[in-house]
């Protein structure tokens, strides 16, 4: 988290003596993005091992891709520094196969809202690199299920659902290349995108067949956010 925050100072830092170099006839247009995005997400807390539902670690403890859309508008106070609004929905929906020959699906969704500065760096070429600073708020919901057969015949059937909202930032930058006056291409944005997920309890239906209440700790999960799309002024 220190380096987080000091990461964050640094950029700040950084926009500073940038805002205040500005020549005339600079433009201070506003900006919008609309674009894909790709969110490299860690899975959800791990699970202790001493838990009776039949959920595996290895389901939640890896890196999945869930694709969307990333909109953000940028309002700039001086020719190279602005302050941006972002916006971000990313979902995916997995299959699974557990080791005791079960079938599952994990429904994975991730919104973020966030904002703060954004610097950029004008020349002479159609290119124009950026760096930001975004701090604000992530909903992460996760809908799970597993179907296995039972020894003595029948199905049972594991599922829980679980949907919090947490402090969230979004350090990074990327490259626009200007198309025309008023319309650019965004080659590349990448952000790492941290979210920093609270303790939260879970109802899980256990081998047993009753209802058990179960603890997800806090943990943070270290996103990574790619996005192409379109610049319009």
């Amino acid at each position: 988290m220190r380096k987080l925050l000091f990461l964050s100072l640094l950029t700040l830092l950084c926009a500073l003596p940038c805002a205040a170099q500005t020549t005339a006839g600079d433009d201070r247009r506003p900006e919008f993005f609309v674009g894909y995005s790709n969110l490299q997400a860690e899975g959800i807390p791990t699970q202790e091992r001493n838990t009776t539902n039949s959920f595996e670690d290895r389901v939640f403890g890896d890196r999945n891709g869930l694709n969307g859309v990333n909109l953000s508008y940028t309002g700039y106070l001086t020719p190279r520094f602005g302050v941006t609004g972002d916006f971000s929905f990313h979902t995916r929906d997995r299959d699974f196969t557990t080791a005791g020959g079960g079938r599952g699906d994990l429904d994975t969704r991730v919104v973020n809202l966030l904002g703060g500065p954004q610097v950029r760096f004008p020349n002479q070429t159609r290119a124009t690199p950026f760096l930001r600073a975004l701090f604000g708020i992530a909903n992460t919901r996760f809908e799970a299920s597993e179907s296995r057969t039972a020894a003595g015949g029948g199905t049972i059937t594991n599922t829980f659902e679980t949907n919090a909202t947490d402090f969230a930032m979004a350090l990074g930058g990327g490259l626009d290349v200007r198309l025309g006056e008023r319309v650019g291409l965004r080659a590349i944005q990448v952000d790492y995108n941290p979210v920093f997920l609270r303790d939260r309890s879970i109802s899980v239906l256990n081998q047993a067949g009753a209802i058990q209440a179960q603890t997800l700790e806090s943990n943070r999960q270290d996103n990574i956010r790619l996005s192409v799309g379109l610049t319009f002024k």
